[in-house]
């Protein structure tokens, strides 16, 4: 079993597949943070602007009219100018250096922006303003910073705040990108079962070796995304990675960069060894890695055509395979809300692995791989 393991690991090693896959996350990481340098992505005065910006066209898309409490103005129109006053002072608070004058503003644009979602008119000015789920996340991280007294990061993002939005960027692909990676893992294997029957081992502890020396790329994978992002502490710093980011874990909650971080690659490891025993069962029963794709891709997003069966089937591991989207709640603001949570989908996710280890142990030491 040892000796197979090193033999796949040294055939992993020269496989133009992983060699490619390796260069195109590099070049991923490294053109995000040309792009971060540039763009200023992250900088609160810059983001706040866009956000004032924004809210103008919104007002803009009314007649303009007397605002004040006692006018004959829509709620939706006077509530959209208040938010546009309360952005200003932010944008204010900023430039000043008044931390406290921004959270207090912060809190009090939230709670305003809550009041919004119910009011009339509300769908024809929606795109301009955060939706529901962002703006209950921005309450939690404002009250949180408020009662602890942290200190707003101003400028763009240091490196472990990097780290945090590379990995929520690659979350809401990873799934994607492990079918992608995955979906020929077995082909040749099955296509040339007289060959592989004459290894001194049995064929399900050769799958494990050639699933093992697969997660260990996976591994490499990971590792990639730190060390490319080290160029970002000469431009932009350290950073400090207990800075808070607001999360959906079944409740709106505050996680430290560190943990999120964890987490994020917990996911991704599950989701790798879930994507990889299916491309495993696919390609025995497929033959074909384009098949397995589609297929991978199709029970993907299936959940996303059909929304409703996320209620009526909360158990189906392909509702948990977006880590971002669960994190930050997006299914709440669906026509019928969703509440989707981490914990959930690592327990159904991991019950699925083990269910699939189960058919793959069964179908390969059964005889029936002679029919592929």
């Amino acid at each position: 079993m040892w000796n197979m393991l090193k033999t796949n690991l040294i055939l992993e090693k020269s496989n133009k597949k992983n060699l490619f896959a390796c260069i195109i996350v590099v070049a991923f990481v490294f053109g995000l943070v040309l792009f971060i340098q540039s763009e200023e992505l992250g900088n609160s005065i810059k983001d706040k602007s866009a956000e004032f910006q924004s809210l103008a066209i919104a007002v803009n898309k009314f007649q303009n009219v007397d605002a004040s409490d006692n006018s004959n103005a829509s709620d939706i129109y006077k509530n959209l100018v208040l938010q546009k006053q309360l952005v200003a002072t932010q944008i204010a608070a900023l430039k000043l250096n008044k931390p406290d004058l921004f959270l207090n503003t912060s809190i009090e644009l939230t709670n305003l922006r809550e009041k919004s979602y119910d009011m009339e008119g509300f769908d024809k000015v929606a795109s301009h303003i955060p939706s529901k789920s962002e703006n209950q996340l921005n309450g939690v991280l404002y009250e949180y910073m408020k009662k602890t007294g942290m200190a707003i990061s101003i400028d763009a993002l240091s490196f472990f705040q990097f780290l945090a939005y590379l990995f929520a960027l690659i979350g809401s692909i990873w799934f994607i990108f492990m079918s992608i990676y995955s979906s020929g893992i077995m082909v040749e294997d099955f296509q040339h079962t007289s060959l592989i029957k004459g290894y001194p081992i049995t064929f399900d502890k050769y799958v494990l070796a050639k699933c093992t020396s697969s997660m260990l790329i996976v591994g490499v994978f990971i590792i990639e995304l730190f060390i490319c992002s080290l160029p970002l502490i000469y431009f932009k710093g350290l950073g400090n990675p207990s800075y808070p980011i607001a999360v959906f874990d079944g409740d709106f909650s505050v996680y430290p960069i560190y943990k999120y971080l964890l987490v994020c690659i917990l996911y991704m490891i599950v989701i790798a060894i879930f994507t990889i025993l299916l491309s495993v069962i696919l390609n025995v029963l497929l033959k074909n890695m384009y098949l397995t794709l589609f297929v991978q891709l199709l029970l993907y997003i299936f959940p996303i055509l059909f929304p409703t069966l996320m209620n009526l089937v909360p158990f189906n591991p392909f509702n948990y395979l977006n880590i971002t989207s669960i994190l930050q709640g997006e299914t709440l603001n669906l026509a019928n809300p969703v509440v989707l949570n981490s914990t959930h989908g690592l327990i159904y996710i991991g019950i699925s692995i083990v269910i699939m280890v189960v058919i793959i142990k069964l179908f390969l030491t059964t005889g029936k791989l002679k029919r592929v």
